[in-house]
């Protein structure tokens, strides 16, 4: 096996850095959640949501499934470091600082390698049977033999490393204020003691050219006097410099292969589009990958065809489903209500964080029996009395 990566490792990424408890499995799975405890990486084990109205609800998840109950924090640049690490020691080789520029074709149409750009400007040929897209959402490569537009981004994202974040170190942080909306803001603990909080705030495009301004100025609104964050940034000063990120969150079928070329994690739009997070999509696409080339070497190409179909069965549902979700807690007074209800409730509070971390799938939420639970006359009592909002 051959790797083709631009950069040269360690390299930084920009990412909210936050490593969800699907992420924490497919990496305990591979052997390599120890390395992350080895090096001071502590469990986080609680997530916040701020709403619309200013009130705030925290929770924590249950163990499902064999997925973990806690998540991470953990800077691309040391994540991305381990991951190529373990690759080399499995016996792949990896060739840094080169691009893949596009894929080789026979007459016929079937691909045989992957053309690469060194940065002296010489080029050379890598040949292979099957070719794994992951390149990103911006991806150069995969946008060579995608439809046109299939990676054009909808919503973007921009963070920044801060220190002085005060009482964050216990959760994951999201807040929902009005002015964010239909994005979000979110701030994340160093993963390990005195490292730097990760801040940032993600909106679509379209909302940012309804209101004609730039993802730069809602990310100074979020760290400013009016946001119910300010209680966590008022002492708070940036160390490196706001990145923007873009983000592809249609889920679209008929993309994640091309002939021989499989396409994973962002560059086969695989992000969660309730909270952003791809990490755990990236590996367990790539796991699903190799499953499918290893039993095309077996019995023949054909066989990756089922890539596609696996793809669906493992993420389709439960994308659409995050994806309307997102859609209504879009609404102010919808999430409003959520989080006070959520506030009063720790067992739909578990529930709630589970589905925001992508380890409960979002059709839960069709059940009757919640939905009994909920509309009970004492609870919706409960819910619209008013308590005082809980700022940061």
């Amino acid at each position: 096996m051959v790797v083709l990566e631009r950069a040269t490792f360690p390299r930084s990424k920009v990412c909210g850095d936050g490593v969800a408890p699907r992420a924490v499995r497919a990496l305990h799975d591979m052997g390599l959640e120890q390395e992350l405890e080895q090096a001071g990486y502590r469990r986080i084990r609680a997530f916040r949501v701020v709403g619309s109205w200013g009130e705030a609800v925290k929770a924590g998840i249950r163990r499902r499934n064999c997925t973990p109950d806690y998540a991470y924090v953990v800077p691309r640049s040391h994540l991305d470091d381990m991951l190529v690490a373990a690759v080399r020691r499995r016996g792949a080789r990896v060739i840094e600082g080169v691009r893949a520029q596009g894929a080789l074709t026979q007459t016929r149409g079937s691909r045989l390698g992957v053309t690469a750009l060194k940065a002296d400007g010489s080029t050379f040929v890598v040949k292979a049977r099957v070719v794994v897209a992951a390149d990103g959402s911006r991806g150069s490569f995969s946008r060579s033999f995608l439809p046109r537009g299939a990676l054009t981004p909808n919503v973007i994202a921009l963070r920044a490393y801060m220190a002085g974040v005060e009482e964050v170190d216990d959760a994951l942080h999201f807040f929902l204020d009005k002015p964010l909306l239909p994005g979000y803001g979110w701030i994340f603990p160093g993963g390990r003691r005195g490292a730097p909080a990760n801040v940032g705030v993600g909106m679509p495009v379209p909302a940012l050219r309804r209101r004609n301004m730039g993802l730069r100025d809602v990310f100074s609104w979020f760290l400013g006097p009016e946001s119910v964050a300010a209680a966590h940034l008022a002492r708070a000063r940036i160390i490196d410099p706001p990145q923007a990120f873009p983000l592809q969150l249609r889920y679209v079928r008929g993309r994640r292969r091309v002939g021989p070329i499989l396409t994973v994690g962002d560059a086969a739009n695989l992000i969660n589009p309730l909270s952003g997070e791809g990490i755990a999509y990236a590996l367990e696409s790539g796991r699903i990958a190799a499953d499918a080339i290893m039993h095309a070497f077996v019995s023949g190409p054909r066989v990756l065809s089922s890539y596609e179909r696996r793809i669906d069965k493992a993420f389709a549902v439960d994308y659409l489903e995050g994806y309307a979700l997102r859609r209504i807690l879009s609404v102010p007074w919808v999430n409003g209500g959520v989080v006070r209800l959520l506030s009063r409730d720790e067992r739909l509070a578990m529930g709630a964080m589970g589905i925001l971390t992508n380890t409960i799938p979002p059709g839960r939420l069709l059940q009757p029996s919640l939905w009994t639970a909920i509309l009970a006359p004492s609870r919706l009592r409960a819910t619209l009395h008013r308590v005082r909002p809980a700022r940061g």
